[in-house]
């Protein structure tokens, strides 16, 4: 199958001795998936578990968001796991089924707040969306691929804090579909098209709520370049969202480069982007962790603040296989420039108490301009750096690992913290 075909030799060339990624490998080689071909963009694309046939995929979990003390012993958060299983029909056709448990969807979930204000006016702990299932439909026919995403994040009835309420529940619903096609030997592209529903609050909505579909859509072109033994990758994306008293539209393009050579893969990108969003007063941030108290038709309440943004990121990965073929070590890193305009349409903040968009703990003013960047150095995917290294046994299973930002710095004596911050399974049978 000439698609098939395209992808595994991409891979092969933007992977060198590790053909598939994971989000362990992604976040040391460069925080971000936008401008490599990896089994990780199937969550961007449906079409692309036609690519990685009778494979399983998983995560032991992370670190990023909790610490660790000097001597305490912490299981990670966030693990998850899932397999695609394919069916071949004929020479160039096959159907693909695929399904993954327990993984957050990090584009839905960054619009669910920390706490909801229930009906009897006391914060309570946001619930964590327990169902929270990935499943997909694909098929190759003549030499182009096609598939089908649905994702469904819910919890009713329990509070973030285990405690049993009616006072709150989270809702995510999410359909897309998108395909891939080889255009010629030199050049694939691929495009995805979608929609989603989030609901939360003191009190359920219908199931689907007109005023709260959500639109994204997202392409990207692979053209070979042989003199670099690689491609040149431009990309688009689009992104309105809409979520109980807030909406965002992000808009970007950008274009990047691969290049492979001995044992190793480079790539470079850089991608602007333009992004407003628009919050109502039913959403305040306090001590860094964010607050809904919205319930009604439209939860915004009188007044609207608006953050706009324009800017763009610069980002690069390499890695490359050192003392053995099954052992690969890897760097990434990523900057963000942006100018950003804050407009606070409500009444003076107080002390620590301010819109959910306002980019500081200790309030904003009413309004004002500035520019931004991305976090230095906080152990995310958003920070600047990250590193990593990844084990490759037989080219069947693969263990990729982000090492801790900070672990070259720590007294071994101590017991400090933890070593690795991530780490992440494939295995394709």
């Amino acid at each position: 199958m000439k698609t098939l075909r395209f992808a595994i030799a991409a891979a092969a060339v933007m992977g060198s001795m590790s053909a598939f990624a994971t989000n362990a490998r992604v976040e040391s080689l460069g925080k971000s998936s936008t401008f490599i071909m990896d089994d990780i963009s199937i969550f961007d694309n449906a079409a692309n578990i036609n690519l990685y046939p009778n494979f399983l995929i998983g995560e032991l979990g992370n670190y990023n968001s909790i610490n660790v003390g000097p001597g305490e012993n912490r299981d990670p958060i966030d693990a998850w796991f899932g397999g695609i299983f394919s069916l071949k029909i004929s020479q160039d056709n096959s159907l693909s089924i695929a399904g993954v448990l327990n993984r957050k969807e990090e584009r839905l979930w960054k619009y669910f707040p920390d706490y909801i204000i229930g009906n009897n006016g006391i914060p309570k702990r946001a619930p964590e969306p327990v169902t929270n299932f990935d499943g997909f439909l694909g098929a190759n026919i003549d030499n182009k691929a096609f598939g089908l995403h649905i994702y469904v994040a819910h919890q009713d009835g329990v509070s973030g804090d285990g405690e049993i309420t009616t006072d709150g529940f989270v809702s995510a619903l999410q359909l897309d579909a998108g395909t891939n096609i080889e255009i010629s030997s030199n050049y694939s592209i691929e495009a995805s098209i979608g929609t989603a529903r989030m609901q939360y609050g003191p009190s359920e909505r219908k199931f689907f709520d007109t005023d709260l579909l959500s639109f994204f859509f997202d392409a990207r072109m692979f053209s070979r370049i042989g003199a670099i033994n690689g491609h040149l990758i431009p990309v688009i994306s689009f992104r309105n969202m809409n979520a109980p008293g807030r909406d965002e539209l992000d808009i970007g393009a950008g274009m990047g480069v691969d290049a492979a050579f001995d044992r190793g893969f480079f790539w470079l990108g850089l991608k602007g982007f333009y992004n407003k969003q628009r919050a109502g007063e039913t959403w305040i941030k306090t001590s860094g962790e964010t607050v809904y108290m919205g319930d009604g038709d439209d939860s915004w309440g009188s007044d609207k603040t608006i953050l706009w943004q324009a800017g763009g990121t610069i980002s690069f990965g390499i890695e490359r296989n050192i003392w053995w073929d099954w052992f690969v070590i890897r760097v990434g890193g990523q900057k963000t420039i942006a100018y950003a305009d804050y407009n606070n349409s409500g009444e003076d903040v107080q002390s620590n108490i301010s819109n959910v968009l306002c980019p500081t703990r200790g309030g904003c003013p009413v309004n004002g301009n500035y520019f931004v960047t991305n976090p230095s150095n906080d152990g995310t995917k958003a920070d600047n750096v990250g590193f990593g290294f990844g084990i490759n046994i037989e080219e069947k299973l693969k263990i990729d690992a982000t090492v801790a930002e900070d672990v070259m710095f720590r007294n071994p004596f101590q017991g400090e913290g933890r070593l690795i911050s991530r780490i992440s399974a494939t295995y394709s049978f």
